[in-house]
């Protein structure tokens, strides 16, 4: 949101923006100085980190050498390097604790009031709560920030309500827009989505379609019916995720106090008990055209009207006679509960470049269902013919989504 109102520069380094308060053109922080907000947004810091083999609760974990250090920043700041800026991905819990300094010095509030502000206010979230995790549970955890501004940590310590979390996954779904008013840039969600960390240059990702953008995890999996989804997922320690699948026009939340559970984790759950029992809509992301693999030379053409609730298609096709006859049907109807339900109709008398009139005779019914993003059967069964079937299409034009390349 800063960056949207020309506060925040993607550009701008730890140099400018920690200057005020360590002297960073010498000493340990010397070799941060260049590290700028886009490579932290994109925990492609170069700072030596592991925070993942290792408990969160365990002292020698660097997140608690963080909290336990009297100033955060400086720990940060102060670690060793282990790779040039840009050069290597290592999530960092520290690393995204700087970001609250990103936005006190470029909108001179802390990142609590300017959430609030800019962010919970309009989406109507609260109560908001700052409070570092503690085996007390709330009410029993930091509330002092050892940092000398004094602000919560954008790295954790944010409690939100399972609700609220889904708003703020139904801001990504819906392009930045919530009710009717535009918090984030499209162009910020798809820098967020896009895989600049991935099985290409990093070997946390070893499986194709997984990697890291600005602060999101990104992956591609596969549920018991075969089908890929495209899966972007902010994910806090203890199993609170927000998930958001844009094929299927789906937000998932889950919040727990999972910290020693030892089962399935909350993705595989995900795919296991609600990809599998979950298909998309029929609306406009199915608009173009479609043909069945099986039969040469024929297809379908498909607009749906959201506005509308209303579909209409085109068959294009061929008599039974083996003769090589053209044969045409529209297919129209409404959208019900995610489905095209259409009535087929045979054109007849029409006369080439002639204004003849052409008669519409009702042929049969049909459904139209949508399997995946670039698969839709359509169920049909005629009133005049013997005929009945299930057509099974595969998409050739348009697309319902598009996720951002792997940069």
């Amino acid at each position: 949101i800063a960056h949207r109102q020309g506060r925040l520069r993607l550009d701008q380094t730890l140099g400018e923006l920690f200057g005020g308060l360590y002297p960073m053109n010498t000493g340990a922080y010397q070799n941060k100085a260049a590290i700028t907000v886009e490579q932290v947004l994109q925990q492609r810091h170069g700072i030596a980190w592991d925070e993942s083999s290792i408990d969160y609760r365990n002292p020698a974990n660097p997140v608690q050498m963080m909290v336990a250090s009297g100033d955060w920043y400086n720990y940060v700041l102060t670690r060793p390097t282990d790779a040039a800026p840009g050069g290597k991905f290592a999530y960092s819990t520290g690393a995204s604790t700087l970001m609250s300094r990103f936005i006190r010095q470029s909108t001179g509030m802390g990142p609590d009031e300017f959430a609030r502000q800019e962010l919970f206010g309009p989406l109507g979230i609260g109560p908001v709560h700052w409070e570092g995790w503690s085996e007390g549970g709330m009410g029993t955890g930091l509330t002092d920030w050892p940092n000398p501004d004094e602000d919560p940590p954008l790295g954790f310590s944010l409690w939100l309500r399972a609700r609220d979390l889904l708003k703020i996954g139904e801001l990504y779904l819906d392009g930045g827009m919530y009710n009717g008013r535009r918090i984030l840039d499209q162009s910020w969600i798809e820098k967020s989505w896009t895989r600049y960390s991935h099985s290409g240059n990093s070997s946390d990702f070893t499986q194709p379609g997984w990697g890291h953008g600005y602060q999101w995890w990104i992956a591609k999996v596969s549920d018991p019916r075969d089908r890929e989804w495209h899966v972007y997922f902010a994910s806090g320690w203890g199993s609170q995720v927000i998930f958001v699948l844009p094929e299927l026009g789906l937000v998932v939340v889950t919040v727990a106090d999972n910290y020693d559970y030892n089962g399935p984790d909350v993705d595989v759950m995900l795919v296991a008990n609600i990809l599998s029992e979950i298909d998309p809509r029929l609306d406009s992301r199915f608009n173009g055209s479609w043909y069945n693999p099986q039969t040469d030379r024929q297809g379908f053409s498909m607009e749906v009207l959201d506005e509308y609730g209303v579909v209409v298609s085109y068959w294009y096709t061929y008599t039974d006679s083996g003769t090589g006859e053209q044969r045409w049907f529209l297919l129209q109807g409404d959208v019900v509960d995610g489905v095209g339900e259409v009535v087929i109709y045979e054109t007849s008398g029409g006369v080439f470049l002639q204004s003849d009139p052409v008669e519409l005779i009702v042929w049969g019914s049909g459904r139209f269902t949508p399997v995946d993003c670039n698969h839709v059967t359509l169920e049909f069964e005629s009133d005049l013919e013997p005929v009945s079937g299930t057509v099974p299409l595969t998409r050739l034009t348009g697309n319902c989504y598009s996720p951002p390349a792997a940069d």
